[in-house]
């Protein structure tokens, strides 16, 4: 049905179809988990207020999240979202006489909709008066569809009440992307990355490193320019190759491509449920986080008080933050997936020689760009940086361990170079995009500012890093001798 949403804040969802997900036996008592960030709320930020005398109810952050995007039973698909739920948009051409029951309807759709078909079609009432529910349905099974006519017989009868009118907005067959996405990720991933997308799966405490944790947002090897998001090729190519030096594997068997864009775009969905919830910690917390509030209350404002002033700020202010957040969460996925994020060198790669190499492990060492500092002399991982002991950003006390951490906290440790494993990719354009953009999460900066022409001589010496005698001494560097190329 139609999320019914507080007054304040039901324009904010252009529509949302509800799109039911069951069907994995592995997930039937499945559920999505909030974040600390939302646990650490007071518990009125976290549930909200429910309707008290003439006070409308008002949702708190868990509310919030679970009406834009449902629980893993019952998906919500927010179309204002840049994701693939899958369906076909249409609209209501005619209608019989709204005074009877109505069984049939005249569609119009933005596709081709076959006439046979797998399995039955769902109607689902997207705008209007049969979108919000009452007392009959706001999705209904097609029992037959006439194509050239767009003639649709309908499996439930529609009273007058909640009767659709010409114009009324439908989504034929909608969500069965999200879907078909959410099975296969219930049962290809989610041991390992989790129900939610936590990287928190019953696997996870084996494997090093841990697997990505997706509510941030935020993907490590990807084509785009330091502050765009993920695209989709970059998923689509992790599910094809997998991630070497990892426990990430390639599912080229187990997916075909209709498969592979389905879990694409699950995954999207789940990392846009976790960014949603972050962003609205991020409004919250610093006036209603438990810790918030035990100062606000030390400070002598009485915890009565504190609760009337977060009843007004969801009451007045909710609204504009929700509406500048999710327009900035749409607009940022949708901008990852156009040619301008993606980086593209504006010069073909330097020729691979021996001088290009020397160029190369000069800047590597130089002070401007000093990638030792972190990948070490040789190459090796182990450049100062990694005995350091850093600041979580956080918290602002010093983390435990020594070296260098990402953004979840894991220890970051620096790629070691003579092994040649990249896990982003080994062609010669990837690691291109690795210096260019650093990698997102961690703490590989961007070298963006540095001439394309340097970039291609650093990844020149690096490729050839695997194969030197001692540092500095690859294969045609230094006059180091290069074995003779077979005779066939």
């Amino acid at each position: 049905m139609l999320v019914q949403m507080n007054r304040h804040i039901a324009t904010l969802i252009a529509a949302a179809l509800v799109v039911s997900a069951a069907g994995c036996g592995e997930s039937l008592n499945s559920h999505f988990v909030y974040s600390d960030q939302t646990e650490a709320l007071m518990a009125e930020a976290q549930n909200g207020f429910p309707v008290k005398g003439d006070a409308e109810a008002l949702p708190g952050a868990k509310q919030l999240v679970d009406e834009r995007f449902g629980d893993p039973q019952s998906l919500n698909a927010w179309s204002k979202l840049p994701i693939d739920f899958g369906g076909l948009t249409g609209r209501v051409v005619e209608t019989p006489d709204a005074s009877v029951a109505i069984k049939e309807l005249v569609l119009e759709f933005d596709g081709d909709v076959a006439v046979e078909q797998d399995s039955p079609l769902t109607l689902q009432f997207v705008t209007g008066a049969a979108a919000k529910g009452g007392d009959g349905p706001t999705v209904v099974v097609i029992e037959k569809w006439v194509a050239k006519d767009g003639k649709a017989s309908l499996s439930a009868t529609m009273n007058k009440d909640n009767a659709p009118v010409a114009g009324d907005v439908v989504v034929l067959n909608g969500g069965r992307v999200l879907q078909h996405g959410r099975g296969l990720y219930m049962r290809h991933c989610s041991h390992c990355h989790g129900t939610s997308g936590d990287g928190d799966g019953p696997t996870a405490q084996y494997l090093v490193p841990r697997p990505r944790d997706y509510r941030q947002g935020v993907f490590k090897f990807t084509s785009t320019n330091d502050i765009a998001k993920t695209s989709r090729d970059d998923l689509h190519r992790v599910l094809k190759n997998g991630i070497p030096g990892t426990y990430m594997p390639s599912f080229v068997p187990m997916l075909n491509e209709d498969d592979k864009h389905a879990v694409v775009e699950y995954v999207r969905f789940l990392a846009m449920r976790g960014e949603f919830e972050k962003k609205i910690g991020v409004e919250l917390a610093p006036d209603f986080s438990k810790e918030a509030v035990a100062a606000r209350i030390e400070g002598g404002e009485s915890k009565s008080e504190i609760v009337e002033s977060l009843r007004e700020f969801l009451s007045e202010d909710m609204a504009d933050s929700l509406e500048f957040v999710s327009d900035d969460l749409a607009s940022a996925w949708t901008t990852a997936d156009t040619d301008a994020a993606v980086i593209t060198p504006d010069i073909s790669r330097v020729p691979d020689t021996a001088e290009s190499r020397r160029l190369g492990r000069e800047l590597y060492l130089s002070k401007g760009i000093n990638c030792a500092d972190c990948h070490g002399i040789a190459g090796k991982g182990d450049g100062p940086q990694t005995t350091i002991f850093e600041k979580n950003p956080v918290t602002q006390q010093l983390y435990d361990t020594s070296g260098l951490h990402d953004v979840w906290d894991n220890v970051n440790q620096p790629r070691n170079l003579t092994r040649g494993i990249y896990r982003g990719g080994r062609r010669p354009v990837d690691l291109f995009r690795r210096i260019h953009a650093g990698i997102k999460g961690s703490r590989m900066p961007s070298f963006k500012i540095v001439p394309h022409e340097q970039i291609w001589h650093i990844v020149n010496y690096v490729l050839s890093i695997p194969f030197e005698i001692e540092p500095g001494h690859a294969p045609g560097i230094n006059n180091t001798p290069v074995a003779p190329t077979p005779t066939p």
